[in-house]
């Protein structure tokens, strides 16, 4: 079998045997990497050091972060803090539009911010803001990852569309304009595909958190809540704007210590009495609600560092040049495939780019459209094979099946709208 065929067939029987059979992820998501690495050609040795690597390289940044949010949240959750953000959300923007809301907070946070750090830091709010205006957590959950993933895609300074920039050899400047229209019509239509999933909700905090009264939060201690959320945030996009060599900026752009920082601020809130006890009872419930999380996000890795180290990648790259014919399509579904094949964005930009980047040279392609159509392309189908897929699945207590028809269903709509933005106005203005 060819290696496409071979990687389709291991992601079908991967969904198959997780909503159908009723296989737990963990090891459905490593028997799959197995099966898929030595079917492509790699020995045991191989394919088992494959799926460690992705294991370990997604988990040494992603687990901590993703413990300290769940701590973050814990804490918040207990003393009223998420209610006191919740409500202030829903007094500013209301509650009929509480998705545009997290649309626009998405997209605003997801410039400096990576979308799993972004997303796990806003989601004890989620929660609360659900419980209170009886939006679907989904639907509002949905808002939020769907923003955060267009401006992870398409604006700068995320890694993804700045190395696009420089391998196709154009000034950032250059891109910003229409990458940003191009998102925000990607997100309208996210929006508009939101409302025709019409996904119910699901709960992520159990019945037995119940926070305390807001009364109890006076005077600094109202402040608190914003600081613990909007502190780190802040911290990551001026270490991420301010790129310099410099001990301070590395160690707040670092979204660990800035959770870490984030946590100081939540201190205060607890009660004095028993405070060490508190503390750490708060510590092993975080500890318990966020290791199957760690644990699946990181299987997820691995069976997608399986599919970079396999050949499938090389095997998509062989014919891309003769496709040039096609014009600005090119970009964007080469841009569409290797996310969905690759399950990085990152990655995809990345690829993708190097191989367009002769068309753009010899003035075949209008590098300001094609960089937009990488990016648009990139957004991809966001499904089994990417780690946050399975972060978004487990902290949200949803089945694969509903993940799939929701979060993987937008991730392709948005990609296809801004995919056809990109061409329409291409024709009009280029």
């Amino acid at each position: 079998m060819t290696p496409i065929i071979v990687l389709i067939t291991s992601i079908v029987l991967l969904i198959v045997s997780v909503t159908r059979l009723k296989v737990h992820p963990i090891p459905a998501l490593l028997i799959s990497g197995l099966v898929l690495g030595l079917a492509s050609g790699g020995s045991v040795h191989s394919v088992t050091q494959s799926l460690l690597n992705g294991f370990g390289d997604t988990l040494k940044w992603i687990g901590l972060i993703i413990f300290f949010g769940t701590l973050l949240g814990e804490i918040l959750s207990a003393t009223g803090g998420s209610d006191l953000i919740a409500d202030s959300i829903i007094k500013l923007f209301g509650i009929k539009y509480l998705p545009y809301s997290m649309a626009a907070i998405g997209f605003i946070i997801g410039i400096p911010v990576f979308m799993d750090v972004a997303y796990l830091t806003l989601l004890p709010t989620l929660v609360v803001l659900s419980k209170k205006s009886n939006h679907s957590i989904l639907t509002l959950g949905l808002s939020l990852s769907m923003s955060l993933t267009v401006a992870h895609a398409l604006i700068p300074p995320t890694p993804g569309p700045l190395a696009v920039a420089a391998i196709l050899g154009i000034e950032v400047g250059q891109i910003i304009p229409l990458n940003i229209t191009i998102a925000l019509i990607a997100i309208g239509c996210g929006l508009l595909g939101i409302r025709l999933i019409s996904a119910k909700g699901a709960s992520f905090v159990t019945s037995d958190t119940k926070p305390k009264a807001m009364n109890d939060l006076r005077g600094i201690r109202k402040v608190l809540p914003f600081a613990a959320i909007l502190i780190p945030l802040l911290l990551m996009s001026i270490g991420t704007i301010f790129n310099a060599d410099n001990g301070i900026v590395e160690f707040i752009k670092n979204p660990v210590w800035a959770l870490m920082i984030g946590l100081v601020f939540v201190l205060p809130l607890l009660r004095k009495d028993n405070f060490t006890q508190k503390l750490n009872n708060h510590f092993q419930n975080a500890g318990a609600k966020s290791a199957i999380v760690i644990l699946i996000t990181g299987t997820g890795g691995a069976f997608g560092q399986v599919i970079k180290d396999t050949q499938i990648v090389e095997s998509l790259i062989s014919d891309a040049p003769n496709l040039a014919a096609l014009g600005i399509l090119v970009p964007f579904f080469l841009g569409l495939l290797f996310t969905t094949v690759t399950g990085s964005i990152t990655v995809s930009l990345i690829t993708t780019a190097s191989i367009v980047a002769p068309m753009v040279t010899n003035g075949t392609m209008d590098p300001s459209y094609t960089t937009a159509a990488i990016c648009a392309g990139s957004l991809g189908v966001i499904h089994v094979n990417s780690s946050f897929f399975w972060l978004f699945k487990e902290v949200h207590h949803l089945s694969t099946t509903k993940v799939l028809k929701s979060f993987s269903l937008l991730s392709l709509l948005v990609s296809l709208s801004a995919g056809l933005a990109v061409f329409i106005l291409s024709l009009i203005l280029g």
